[in-house]
Protein backbone atom coordinates (compact mmCIF):
# COMPACT_ATOMS: atom_id res chain seq x y z
CA UNK A 1 0.00 0.00 0.00
CA UNK A 2 2.90 2.30 0.67
CA UNK A 3 3.92 2.03 -2.99
CA UNK A 4 0.46 3.12 -4.14
CA UNK A 5 0.57 6.26 -1.98
CA UNK A 6 4.07 7.19 -3.17
CA UNK A 7 3.25 6.74 -6.86
CA UNK A 8 -0.36 7.84 -6.87
CA UNK A 9 0.14 10.45 -9.64
CA UNK A 10 2.00 8.02 -11.90
CA UNK A 11 -0.71 5.37 -11.46
CA UNK A 12 -3.46 7.89 -12.28
CA UNK A 13 -1.59 8.91 -15.44
CA UNK A 14 -1.17 5.23 -16.34
CA UNK A 15 -4.89 4.54 -15.85
CA UNK A 16 -5.75 7.62 -17.94
CA UNK A 17 -3.47 6.41 -20.77
CA UNK A 18 -5.14 2.97 -20.70
CA UNK A 19 -8.60 4.57 -20.88
CA UNK A 20 -7.51 6.76 -23.81
CA UNK A 21 -6.13 3.71 -25.62
CA UNK A 22 -9.44 1.96 -25.12
CA UNK A 23 -11.61 4.86 -26.32
CA UNK A 24 -9.40 6.36 -29.06
CA UNK A 25 -9.53 3.46 -31.58
CA UNK A 26 -13.34 3.41 -31.38
CA UNK A 27 -13.61 7.00 -32.56
CA UNK A 28 -10.90 6.67 -35.23
CA UNK A 29 -12.02 3.40 -36.78
CA UNK A 30 -13.83 4.11 -40.03
CA UNK A 31 -13.75 0.61 -41.49
CA UNK A 32 -17.08 -0.30 -43.04
CA UNK A 33 -18.53 -3.54 -41.72
CA UNK A 34 -17.63 -6.56 -43.83
CA UNK A 35 -20.45 -7.97 -45.92
CA UNK A 36 -21.29 -11.65 -45.51
CA UNK A 37 -20.38 -13.98 -48.37
CA UNK A 38 -23.54 -15.44 -49.94
CA UNK A 39 -23.34 -18.62 -52.00
CA UNK A 40 -26.38 -19.93 -53.89
CA UNK A 41 -26.28 -23.49 -55.24
CA UNK A 42 -29.05 -24.76 -57.50
CA UNK A 43 -29.43 -28.47 -58.04
CA UNK A 44 -31.82 -30.15 -60.46
CA UNK A 45 -33.33 -33.45 -59.42
CA UNK A 46 -34.09 -35.41 -62.58
CA UNK A 47 -36.95 -37.86 -62.38
CA UNK A 48 -36.75 -41.04 -64.42
CA UNK A 49 -40.15 -42.47 -65.16
CA UNK A 50 -41.55 -45.11 -67.54
CA UNK A 51 -45.21 -44.83 -68.52
CA UNK A 52 -47.48 -46.40 -71.15
CA UNK A 53 -49.85 -44.27 -73.21
CA UNK A 54 -52.82 -45.65 -75.13
CA UNK A 55 -53.50 -43.84 -78.40
CA UNK A 56 -57.14 -43.64 -79.44
CA UNK A 57 -57.97 -45.26 -82.76
CA UNK A 58 -61.73 -44.82 -82.97
CA UNK A 59 -62.17 -41.11 -83.75
CA UNK A 60 -60.80 -39.74 -86.99
CA UNK A 61 -61.25 -36.97 -89.54
CA UNK A 62 -61.79 -37.76 -93.22
CA UNK A 63 -59.49 -35.80 -95.54
CA UNK A 64 -58.26 -35.99 -99.14
CA UNK A 65 -54.61 -36.51 -99.98
CA UNK A 66 -52.95 -35.81 -103.32
CA UNK A 67 -51.63 -39.00 -104.90
CA UNK A 68 -48.40 -37.31 -106.01
CA UNK A 69 -47.77 -35.67 -102.60
CA UNK A 70 -49.13 -37.82 -99.76
CA UNK A 71 -48.29 -35.21 -97.13
CA UNK A 72 -50.49 -32.57 -98.83
CA UNK A 73 -53.83 -32.79 -96.98
CA UNK A 74 -57.04 -31.11 -98.17
CA UNK A 75 -59.91 -30.90 -95.72
CA UNK A 76 -62.45 -29.08 -97.87
CA UNK A 77 -64.20 -31.29 -100.43
CA UNK A 78 -65.14 -28.26 -102.57
CA UNK A 79 -61.50 -27.87 -103.62
CA UNK A 80 -61.36 -31.54 -104.71
CA UNK A 81 -62.79 -31.48 -108.25
CA UNK A 82 -60.93 -34.36 -109.80
CA UNK A 83 -61.20 -37.38 -107.53
CA UNK A 84 -58.71 -39.33 -109.62
CA UNK A 85 -55.90 -37.05 -108.39
CA UNK A 86 -56.84 -37.50 -104.71
CA UNK A 87 -57.43 -40.38 -102.38
CA UNK A 88 -59.60 -40.51 -99.28
CA UNK A 89 -57.67 -40.86 -95.98
CA UNK A 90 -58.23 -40.70 -92.25
CA UNK A 91 -56.40 -38.44 -89.78
CA UNK A 92 -56.08 -39.76 -86.24
CA UNK A 93 -55.08 -37.18 -83.62
CA UNK A 94 -54.58 -37.65 -79.92
CA UNK A 95 -53.19 -35.68 -76.99
CA UNK A 96 -51.76 -37.62 -74.10
CA UNK A 97 -50.98 -35.84 -70.86
CA UNK A 98 -49.43 -36.67 -67.51
CA UNK A 99 -47.48 -34.69 -64.90
CA UNK A 100 -44.17 -34.98 -66.76
CA UNK A 101 -44.97 -34.68 -70.46
CA UNK A 102 -47.64 -33.82 -73.03
CA UNK A 103 -47.59 -35.97 -76.21
CA UNK A 104 -49.35 -35.01 -79.44
CA UNK A 105 -49.78 -37.75 -82.05
CA UNK A 106 -50.77 -37.32 -85.68
CA UNK A 107 -51.31 -40.26 -88.06
CA UNK A 108 -52.53 -40.08 -91.67
CA UNK A 109 -53.84 -43.44 -92.90
CA UNK A 110 -55.50 -44.67 -96.09
CA UNK A 111 -55.02 -48.36 -95.36
CA UNK A 112 -51.31 -47.62 -95.33
CA UNK A 113 -49.57 -45.17 -93.05
CA UNK A 114 -48.97 -42.05 -95.16
CA UNK A 115 -47.67 -39.67 -92.50
CA UNK A 116 -47.01 -39.82 -88.79
CA UNK A 117 -45.80 -37.20 -86.31
CA UNK A 118 -45.19 -37.34 -82.61
CA UNK A 119 -44.50 -34.08 -80.79
CA UNK A 120 -44.09 -33.50 -77.10
CA UNK A 121 -43.90 -30.81 -74.44
CA UNK A 122 -41.56 -31.73 -71.60
CA UNK A 123 -42.48 -30.57 -68.09
CA UNK A 124 -39.55 -31.99 -66.11
CA UNK A 125 -37.53 -31.35 -64.04
CA UNK A 126 -40.21 -30.36 -61.58
CA UNK A 127 -38.01 -30.26 -58.52
CA UNK A 128 -35.16 -27.78 -58.28
CA UNK A 129 -33.48 -27.41 -54.92
CA UNK A 130 -31.88 -24.11 -54.00
CA UNK A 131 -29.34 -23.99 -51.19
CA UNK A 132 -28.39 -20.55 -49.92
CA UNK A 133 -25.32 -20.38 -47.71
CA UNK A 134 -24.44 -17.19 -45.87
CA UNK A 135 -20.92 -17.04 -44.45
CA UNK A 136 -20.57 -14.18 -42.03
CA UNK A 137 -17.06 -12.78 -41.62
CA UNK A 138 -15.37 -13.44 -38.31
CA UNK A 139 -16.14 -10.70 -35.86
CA UNK A 140 -14.16 -10.06 -32.73
CA UNK A 141 -15.67 -8.01 -29.95
CA UNK A 142 -13.70 -5.76 -27.71
CA UNK A 143 -13.81 -6.60 -24.05
CA UNK A 144 -12.38 -5.85 -20.65
CA UNK A 145 -11.33 -8.97 -18.73
CA UNK A 146 -10.40 -9.58 -15.11
CA UNK A 147 -7.82 -12.32 -14.63
CA UNK A 148 -5.70 -13.85 -11.89
CA UNK A 149 -2.48 -15.85 -11.79
CA UNK A 150 -1.04 -18.21 -9.28
CA UNK A 151 2.26 -20.03 -9.47
CA UNK A 152 5.82 -20.50 -8.41
CA UNK A 153 8.61 -23.01 -8.70
CA UNK A 154 9.77 -26.03 -6.69
CA UNK A 155 11.44 -23.81 -4.08
CA UNK A 156 8.69 -21.35 -3.27
CA UNK A 157 5.25 -20.02 -4.07
CA UNK A 158 6.10 -16.68 -5.65
CA UNK A 159 3.13 -15.45 -7.65
CA UNK A 160 -0.36 -14.46 -6.56
CA UNK A 161 -1.57 -11.72 -8.86
CA UNK A 162 -4.70 -10.10 -10.24
CA UNK A 163 -5.10 -7.99 -13.31
CA UNK A 164 -7.21 -6.37 -15.99
CA UNK A 165 -6.87 -6.93 -19.71
CA UNK A 166 -8.51 -4.99 -22.51
CA UNK A 167 -8.78 -6.88 -25.80
CA UNK A 168 -9.51 -4.71 -28.89
CA UNK A 169 -11.54 -6.86 -31.34
CA UNK A 170 -8.96 -9.61 -31.32
CA UNK A 171 -6.29 -7.37 -32.93
CA UNK A 172 -4.33 -6.23 -29.88
CA UNK A 173 -4.55 -6.12 -26.09
CA UNK A 174 -3.18 -4.20 -23.17
CA UNK A 175 -3.02 -5.52 -19.64
CA UNK A 176 -2.19 -4.45 -16.11
CA UNK A 177 -1.26 -6.99 -13.40
CA UNK A 178 -0.36 -6.59 -9.72
CA UNK A 179 1.51 -9.31 -7.80
CA UNK A 180 0.32 -9.46 -4.17
CA UNK A 181 2.64 -12.18 -2.86
CA UNK A 182 3.90 -11.42 0.67
CA UNK A 183 7.36 -12.97 0.11
CA UNK A 184 8.37 -10.50 -2.56
CA UNK A 185 7.47 -6.83 -2.57
CA UNK A 186 4.32 -5.93 -4.53
CA UNK A 187 5.06 -5.57 -8.24
CA UNK A 188 3.10 -3.86 -11.01
CA UNK A 189 3.25 -5.14 -14.60
CA UNK A 190 1.99 -3.76 -17.93
CA UNK A 191 1.59 -5.90 -21.03
CA UNK A 192 0.85 -5.25 -24.69
CA UNK A 193 0.19 -7.83 -27.40
CA UNK A 194 -0.74 -8.00 -31.08
CA UNK A 195 -2.37 -10.74 -33.09
CA UNK A 196 0.10 -12.36 -35.49
CA UNK A 197 -2.16 -14.65 -37.58
CA UNK A 198 -5.68 -13.96 -38.84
Amino acid sequence: MEFIYKHKKELLVLIGVIILLILFPRRCSTQPPKEPKITIVRDTVWQTKVDTFKIQTTQYETVYVAKKSPTKVIRDTIIVKDTTEFIKAKVYRDTLRNDDIDLYSYNLVDGNLLDSKLTYKLKVPREITVTKTIEHPKTFRSGLYFFSEIGGNTQQFSNLSFGLQYNRKGNWFISYRINLNEINPISHNLGVGFRIFK
